[in-house]
Order: structure tokens, then sequence, then C-alpha cells
């Protein structure tokens, strides 16, 4: 337990007065009249007003001392980790020439009353390119590339696939440059009279996937009007990794159009479509932007060329995950580096090193120490006299304010030409406040007696913690268990929103678990081997069908029960006690019962079934009471399916 701050005076404000008014009694029997109309009294009790303040400033000593204790341990407060959004910056017109967009682009929601805008910065410079088709292949199964070289040149047409396509018939379109993170329009001319052949127009059954380098990955198609290449139109798609290879002898950044099996009723092709030509345009890209504002070039003013010599940032806090920050400082041969270290304990007197409180913004050059023999030595080199600082750029903001809905943050608040819109389309996540004093005592109680050093699992729990802010949830096991002696497995889930549906959420970013191994490397076991990553994610929908109560809408209802049962399965706030769902907890028939029974309106539950989903590749498992969850699984929910009795 906590030991006991002394109360250094129990002394209240009545007690103040009750006893100026039993010496007024002693010292000064004349005076007689004690009410609270009396002037005396006014300036009495005015005077133990005064004084109760100066007791309630002399007992937060005890926790003054307590706070500069951990200061003198080297404990500081974790600071605010900034939440992660991708987001589409769409071209109002496809360019001739390439985009740049800039790192540090500045996107935010809109602005209403009185609460201001949040904003997001790109973390990198990116590049919308301009494309064209290059070259165009066919290729059928078991079979070579073709060229359609002179067809093309004389204005033919020419078959895409077989003349009855089969499953594995390919075009490939060959752009100028590689389209990574971009929206693409692929533009296809054809004979206008073929109006279709055997397809269904709305659901052709073929894929685009674009070559990045080691395998064929499927794109993403937004929209596509035509009709199974049947008829002029264009094909926009997303393509997420692409690089320029040599596919037919010819250099290209690939995309195939790939004929594939059919799916339950879905028609097949019959005849092969014909085209005339292909053409491509860039429409937009993605990036990454994060919940924070960058600061570029401030001078943080002179040194005075003493050690331990302090400035002060003019923007605070920090967000976490800076730790290869830099600044420059003048000299007699102009500007030099100088770089930021965790402590001044392994820098030597010449080391150009510096420290940095992120929450306060204080950054601290190296102290001279006395040594015991007399003489001195210094932890890190000091500053010239006059010498001036400059941080070429450091990022400011984070916290909870940065997990934001999909589709808010909308105004471009940076100057990039042709961009006409932007938009997220799923919520950004990751997003934490800086830790509170209280969370650092509590803390401190652990980190005291472990001397950060991880030898339980408690230890690279609470590490894990420091190092990465954004991580909501940590699972630490003994990698024995799984047959692995002699290793440790850490299983990190990141901070999501309350209604996160989107898979690719709950992986954490490849930036985060470096920050995480790099924290943890020095401090684990001689001999220890760690492994950081995500859980495994086991895909859960329930199907189910209630009964209302009468005059009950039935709208709402379902819609609270979906909620429900999406918010006890929640990895990070769902279970049992709201944190979480249990790591390699089952999922049983009676929990969702008793959930379902809590929402207003539902007269009663006449059937519930749990079906395991894959949720990679999107497969249902059959239904079942309990969906068990192996050691590593987490539970999530994918969807559910609530019909009503009638």
């Amino acid at each position: 337990m906590t030991l006991p701050a002394p109360n250094l005076d129990d002394r209240g404000f009545q007690d103040l007065v009750d006893e100026a008014k039993r010496l007024v009694q002693l010292r000064n029997p004349e005076w007689t009249d004690h009410n609270v109309s009396d002037p005396g009294v006014t300036l009495i009790e005015t005077f133990a007003y005064m004084t109760d303040q100066l007791i309630y400033r002399l007992n937060r000593v005890p926790d003054l001392h307590y706070v500069k204790f951990l200061d003198l341990l080297g404990e500081k407060m974790i600071p605010p980790s900034a939440a992660v959004a991708r987001i589409e910056f769409w071209l109002s017109v496809p360019q001739e020439v390439d985009i740049s967009i800039p790192r540090g682009a500045l996107v935010s929601t809109v602005r209403t009353g009185n609460d201001r805008a949040v904003t997001f910065a790109t973390m990198a410079d990116f590049t919308i390119p301009t494309v064209d088709c290059k070259q165009s292949l066919t290729k059928v199964v078991d079979g070579g590339f073709e060229r359609h070289d002179e067809q093309r040149a004389l204005g033919e047409e020419f078959q895409v696939f077989s003349p009855r396509p089969q499953v594995g018939d390919a075009l490939y379109v060959g752009l100028t440059h590689a389209a990574s993170d971009c929206f693409v329009r692929l533009i296809l001319a054809c004979d206008d009279e073929v109006e279709g052949i055997g397809v269904d127009p709305l659901n052709p059954p073929y894929i685009v996937e674009a070559w990045d380098g080691h395998k064929w990955v499927k794109s993403r198609i937004l929209s596509d009007d035509t009709g199974g290449l049947n008829r002029p139109g264009n094909i926009d798609l997303f393509i997420a990794e692409h690089v320029v290879s040599t596919i037919g002898g010819v250099q290209a950044a690939w995309l195939r159009i790939i004929v594939v099996d059919t799916v339950g009723n879905q028609p097949a092709y019959l005849h092969t479509p014909e085209i005339l030509s292909i053409e491509a345009d860039t429409l937009g890209g993605v990036i990454d932007a994060s919940h924070c504002e960058p600061i570029e070039n401030e001078l943080l003013g002179p040194c005075t060329g003493t050690p331990g010599d302090r400035l002060h940032l003019s923007q605070t806090p920090l967000v976490a995950g800076q730790m290869s920050l830099e600044i420059e400082v003048s000299g007699a041969r102009g500007w030099t580096t100088w770089s930021r270290v965790e402590s001044f304990a392994d820098s030597g007197p010449m080391d150009r090193h510096f420290v940095l409180d992120e929450v306060s913004g204080q950054l601290r050059f190296g102290p001279v120490i006395r040594l015991p023999e007399g003489g001195s030595r210094g932890y890190g080199a000091t500053p010239e006299p006059q010498a001036m600082v400059r941080i070429p750029r450091y990022l400011v903001g984070g916290g909870l304010i940065g997990n934001v809905e999909a589709r808010t943050l909308s105004v471009l608040r940076s100057g990039i030409p042709f961009v006409s819109t932007v938009v997220n389309p799923h919520a950004a996540h990751g997003g934490s406040d800086a830790e509170t004093l209280e969370d650092v005592k509590e803390r401190a109680a652990i980190t005291v007696r472990t001397q950060m050093r991880a030898v339980t699992a408690r230890d690279y729990e609470l590490l894990v913690a420091m190092a990465a802010p954004s991580i909501a949830r940590v699972s630490c096991i003994d990698a024995t268990s799984i047959g692995k002696p002699g290793h440790v497995l850490i299983q990190v889930v990141p901070r999501v929103t309350r209604d996160v549906s989107d898979f690719e959420a709950l992986q954490p970013r490849e930036e985060v678990l470096k920050e995480i191994r790099n924290f943890i490397d020095p401090r684990r076991p001689l001999g220890a081997i760690v492994h950081i990553e995500p859980p495994k994610y086991l895909g859960v929908s329930v199907v189910a069908r209630i009964a209302l109560e009468p005059g009950a809408s039935q709208a709402r209802v379902i819609a609270e029960a979906d909620a429900a049962l999406r918010s006890f399965m929640h990895p990070v706030e769902g279970g049992y006690d709201g944190k979480g769902w249990p790591f390699g907890h089952p999922l049983l028939l009676g929990d969702v019962h008793a959930r379902l029974q809590r929402v207003p309106g539902l007269l009663y539950v006449d059937v519930v079934r749990l079906v395991p989903v894959d949720i990679v590749t999107g497969e249902h498992g059959a239904p079942g009471d309990k969906v068990q969850a192996g050691q590593r699984d987490l539970i999530f929910c994918v969807g559910n399916e609530i019909e009503v009795v009638t």
C-alpha cells in the first residue's frame, strides 16, 4: 500500500476562526459581539481564509518532495502519442506533370463553433506521378506473351483473352511509371456495338493485380463502367505496391486484368472481349498523416557556456517517438549537429549530446560531475558561450482528440496546386494523452523496483507502455509454452476508436514496432530472444433472431444490439471489465445472450449462433455455440446478422 503523506497542519478555516474568537475572549473581554455582522469578526474570517490558504500550500510540501525525488531518479511523464490516418489526395483533373506533396502538408477538420480544428501533417514527401500506357500484352493460359503493336498502329481491335476465356487468361498493361499508393484510371476504347458476351456487366469475373517486385497483388477496383471490357469506359482502381519490372521483354510498371473463377451464380465469359487501345491517368494518391504540427528552424536562444545549460522549446508538448531529434549549435566553423540521448550515462566529455523532456519542452546539455579523487568529468560536451541553438524540425500535438472519425479530415490547409479534395476514408487511431502526475507516481513504484530492466512479464509490459504510448494493450508470455524456450512473445494492440471496423487499424505500424524493439533490446536479459507482434485475431460474426417489445423501433433495437455486441468484443474497450477482450478467452453463447438481454426494447432472444470468420479471406466457418480462441488469439467482431421475429 502507499505510505500515508503527513498532514503538516490539519486546521481548517472554521478551526482558525474559533481559535481566534477564544483568544479574543481571553485577551480582550470587553469585546462581546462575536456575531458575523461585527466588523472585527469579518477581519478574523478574512485572516483565517488567508491562513487556510497558507496551510494548504504547506501541506503540498510532501508531494513536492515526492515529485523532486522522482525527478532525481530520472522519472518523467510519458508524452502524448499522435493519431495516424490515411489521407486521400484527389486531383482536380489528371496532370501531365508529377504533383509533389511535401512532408508536413497540413490537413484538418472543419472548425465548428468554439472547437479548434484538429490538424494532421503528412509524414513523408510523396509524389503523384503522371502515367500513361507504355505497352499492352495478352497472355492465355499455358501460352506466351503476345504484342499487338501492329493492330494498335492500324486502329484495329485485338482479342483480350483466348476465344473462349479461361481462368488465368490475362491482359497486361505496362505503365510508364510505378504508381504505389495511387489512384489510377485505365481508359479502354472498344467497339460500341458490342452489348455483352455472357458476363454480368456489373460483376465480371476478373480482377486487377499489380506487380510489387515479388508477387502479383490484388488492386482495389473503385469503379468499372466497361461492362466487363465490353464497351468503352474507365476502370478506376487503387494500387498499393507497384514497381517497374520487365515482362515479355518490356520494362514498365505492370498491371494485369486476369480472369478468375466465377462465384455462385456469377456468369462466365462466352467469348473474349476485343479492345482498340488502352490509356492511363493518375487521379490521386494516399499518404499517411499524423496528428501533429511541425515546427521548423526554431531558434532556442544563446547558451551561457556553463555545463548543464538549459533551454526551452516554444511549443509543447512534443509527440512521442522523436528520439532521432537533432539540434544545431553555432560555432567558429559554422553549425554543428548534436544528437539526442536518453541520458548522459554513456556520454563522454566531447560527445555532442543533449536530453529533452517532451512534456515540458526543456532541453538540457550535459553536466560536469566532481570525482571522489578531486577532479571532474564532463558527461557530454558544453556549447560555447553565446552560441546560438536552433532545432531544424520537431512535432507538437498528439492526444486523444486526434482519434477523429472517418471522412472528417476534409480541409487542405497547405497550398498544393491541382489538389481538389482531401479526405480520410477511415477513422484515425493511436492517439493518447500525456501521462498525468498521478500516473507517474503509480508507475514509479514499479520502475524504481525493476530499475528499468525486463525480467518478469510485467516488466516487459511496462517498458512497452513507456516506449510506445500509442499501444493500448500489451500481453507478454513465456514462449516456452508454445515450443520456443528462451523466447519472449510480446503481443501489442494499438489504440483504436470505439467503433473500429477496419482490420488494418488493429495492426501496429512498423515504426512503432521498431521503437519498441530499440527500447527493449538494451534492457532485456542476455540471451533472451524477444518477439514483438500483434496477436492473431479471430473474427466472429453473431447471427441472432430476436423479438421486440410492443411499440419498440425495429431499426433502433437492431442498431443498439449490433453496437452492444461490437462493444463487448472490442479488443481495447470490450470484455467483462471494459479493458479489452481477454487474450485467448473463448466467446460463449451465454455471454451473447446476457449482452443482448440488456438492450432496451428487446423482449427476448430466440436464436443465437456464433460464426468464426477468417479475417484475411472472409471465409465463414460452421455456426456453433462457442468460438474457442487459442492462447495467442484475440476475438474481434467482423459484423453481425440480426433479424426480428415477426
